[in-house]
């Protein structure tokens, strides 16, 4: 039989080590992650896809309020 465990915590800091990643989380609890060289190169992909999705969407969000605004003011001419 497996056991699986999942841990929730609100991220409040991270360091990387030697072989680990370190989280802290806003009550002080910290979490680590014994990683290798090729495991800190398969988490890059995905942080880096990620974050290049969450700059697209805010980019779309800032893109559409300029839209509004621009369509606000030629309106009010």
């Amino acid at each position: 039989m497996k056991v699986k465990q999942t841990v929730t915590a609100k991220f409040h800091s991270c360091y990387t080590g030697w072989n680990s990643m370190n989280f802290t989380d806003e009550a002080g609890d910290e979490i680590e992650i014994r990683m290798t060289d090729d495991n800190y190169l398969e988490f890059e992909k995905y942080a880096i896809d990620k974050a290049d999705r969450i700059r697209k969407e805010r980019a779309e969000e800032v893109a559409e309020a300029q839209r509004a605004e621009e369509a606000k003011e030629s309106d009010n001419e």
